[in-house]
């Protein structure tokens, strides 16, 4: 609990931090997460003077290391005092334990994967970080970047104000899509399951070949659609198909970090209020999980969904959206963004440190 908890000791009066829910973190770092069906993870504090001061976990997925044949494990969860020392001795025990159990490489930081969040923030320190997106204080670059760890990635969140989408190439590429015969629709959250066996056949497709890239299990697939079932909202949430064949996937979330906030982490009666208080006032949102099968990738149907979304987005009364998160080399995505009036207004980082001499 004492590892849940620290981060609160770290962001005390800081105005953009959102804390997470103490009681999702708690499943989320134990067994029944089913990410421990292939995987191991261990935690470490690190106390100075008798007081805690820093907190890291380190992990092994063994789907990344079989799907990439890369020997790599991770760090992540890091939050730490603006102390060097501090911060050496806990990226120390993550490596070495690391190296102990015959790994290459560490990158992170992953909570665990990039199915979760991950990325340290390096620019955009001055907005709150949006549902599922970490945040950290600008003092861990410097920090992380002392220790000796190098850039492994960027990961870019775009901004954009104006969901009218009025691009004229865009539109272009929807009028594509109709002699293409593919159709936006929907998800049918009375077939949760098999809406998710959709899903995940586009998302292990569409993804497989992105850097760092772990393919979902059932299980996970199955985990994820508990804990979204009460988030998803139908009409901003699409799938695009050319007869039944799913071949795109597109999700809209209101931004509930702007709810959240206002829990403090816990769960009780008056928190959850607030939250339905706050959820009906959310105007701005996150669009991601946008995928599209690699041998569809020509047939307008991103085009499709994006329209589809943003249309039913104004309608709802929302009035910007991030879109994250994309990595700097994934250039079909980004020009996307560019093109519907994307700007980057955030950069998380991946680093990483050799384990072999």
């Amino acid at each position: 609990m004492e590892f849940i908890r620290f981060p609160w000791e770290i962001y005390r009066g800081n105005e953009h931090w959102v804390p997470p829910l103490i009681k999702e973190q708690k499943q989320f770092l134990g067994p029944a997460n089913p990410f421990f069906q292939h995987s191991e993870a261990e935690y470490y504090l690190a106390r100075k003077g008798g007081k805690t001061c820093g907190r890291i976990s380190v992990s092994i997925d063994r789907n990344y290391i079989d799907f990439h044949e890369e020997k790599m494990g991770c760090f992540g969860f890091l939050e730490v005092i603006d102390d060097f020392e501090v911060t050496s001795r806990l990226l120390d025990t993550a490596r070495d334990r690391l190296k102990e159990k015959g790994l290459e490489v560490m990158r992170g930081p992953f909570n665990f994967t990039t199915n979760h969040e991950c990325g340290l923030l390096v620019d955009g320190f001055d907005t709150d970080p949006v549902m599922l997106t970490t945040y950290n204080p600008p003092y861990y670059v410097e920090l992380v970047e002392k220790y000796g760890l190098k850039k492994a990635r960027d990961l870019y969140s775009y901004y954009i104000t104006d969901l009218a989408l009025n691009n004229s190439y865009v539109r272009k590429l929807v009028e594509k899509a109709k002699e293409n015969h593919v159709t936006a629709r929907t998800v049918n959250l009375r077939d949760m399951r098999g809406e998710m066996e959709r899903v995940k056949h586009v998302y292990n497709n569409a993804w497989s070949k992105n850097w760092g890239f772990v393919p979902l299990t059932d299980a996970e697939i199955e985990d994820i659609a508990h804990h979204m079932k009460d988030l998803v909202i139908e009409d901003l949430t699409y799938i695009g198909e050319i007869g039944d064949n799913p071949i795109g996937f597109l999700m809209f979330l209101p931004d509930y970090n702007v709810a959240a906030k206002k829990m403090n982490g816990k769960m009780g009666p008056i928190q959850i209020l607030q939250f339905l208080w706050y959820k009906s006032r959310i105007k701005k949102g996150r669009l991601f999980m946008m995928g599209v099968h690699r041998d569809y990738q020509k047939t307008g149907v991103a085009a499709a969904m994006l329209a589809r979304v943003c249309d039913t987005a104004i309608r709802k009364g929302f009035k910007g959206a991030e879109l994250s998160w994309i990595l700097e080399d994934n250039v079909p995505v980004r020009t996307v963004c560019e093109m519907i009036g994307g700007k980057i207004y955030k950069t998380h980082r991946i680093y990483e440190l050799p384990l072999t001499d």
